[in-house]
């Protein structure tokens, strides 16, 4: 900041400058000797330089392994964007010189990064910052699936090690969330990926479920209904399909071909029918009743 200006000059005149100081713009100041004074106006110029603007990426990283050894070939890189013509470098790494004297500095490993500007005409200073951390890329995935015939499919996804990651199910958009909701039953793809692309680690995880309904009109498509999702977890399991009334109309297997709406070779109407299935879930014997509907 500018010393105030004094108000007395060097033989004894008192009066008062104006306008009032200025720290950001250079400015002509005006002395206006005291009332009663004999004495004439005085101007005085004050320059000011301003100091150097140094922006330096916030988002710096380099890609490291998992033991955290940086990933050769990864680098990021550090500019000043400021002319060689008009200013000097001066590069540091963790607070110990790099030896570094360009406009830009290539970094190849995490760490705190400073760079002091000195404009070459008014010899006036500025210093910049910037960390510059580590990557991790993904290197295993754990998937956990909601219970079986839940309303509400989800898959939740664990990563190690611990780091910033997006999360992307069936070839889909990648999302911040690890959890997928609302999910189709069947077979699921899951993709993890670092943030700054330095890896990515994928898997697979069945979610179970029943169909609502069926169709059993012939075209080839939909025609027998089946708790199929349950072939996948290798647990042998009986359905058995009632009326709204309560009567037996047929017992599948999960891994058989599934109920074509008929009973004693008659074709059943459309409606509502019921079923039970009894199956093992985490080492769980559980009954499931719900059910679906037979359209024609």
């Amino acid at each position: 900041a500018l010393a105030p200006l004094p108000t007395t000059s060097t033989n004894g005149i008192t009066g008062t400058w104006s306008p009032a100081l200025n720290n950001a713009a250079t400015t002509t100041y005006t002395f206006t000797p005291s009332t009663g004074v004999c004495a004439t106006t005085q101007t005085l110029t004050i320059t000011v330089n301003g100091l150097p603007v140094v922006n330096l990426s916030p988002n710096g990283y380099i890609c490291v392994t998992s033991s955290g050894v940086p990933v050769p070939g990864s680098s990021f890189v550090l500019n000043t964007a400021l002319s060689p013509l008009a200013y000097s470098f001066q590069w540091f790494t963790n607070n110990v010189s790099n030896g570094s004297t360009a406009p830009s500095f290539t970094v190849v490993a995490p760490g705190n990064y400073k760079v002091v500007v000195t404009d070459l005409t008014a010899g006036c200073s500025t210093t910049a910052l910037a960390t510059v951390v580590a990557s991790l890329p993904p290197t295993s995935l754990t998937l956990t699936a909601s219970d079986y015939f839940e309303d509400n499919q989800s898959i939740t996804v664990a990563v190690l090690p611990v780091g910033i990651y997006e999360y992307q199910i069936d070839n889909g958009a990648f999302q911040d969330s690890n959890v997928f909701n609302n999910l189709d039953a069947g077979l699921h793809s899951v993709t993890v990926r670092d943030k700054k692309a330095c890896g990515s680690v994928s898997g697979s995880i069945t979610t179970i479920d029943y169909p609502h309904f069926f169709t059993p009109n012939g075209d080839g498509y939909n025609d027998k209904w089946n708790v199929t999702d349950l072939k996948s977890t290798l647990t042998p399991a009986t359905v058995t399909i009632f009326d709204r009334y309560g009567k037996l109309l047929k017992q599948i297997s999960v891994n058989g071909e599934g109920w074509d709406g008929t009973y004693n070779g008659q074709e059943l109407i459309s409606d509502d029918y019921w079923f039970t299935i009894t199956y093992t879930e985490k080492g769980i014997e559980k009954q499931f009743k719900a059910h679906f509907t037979l359209k024609r």
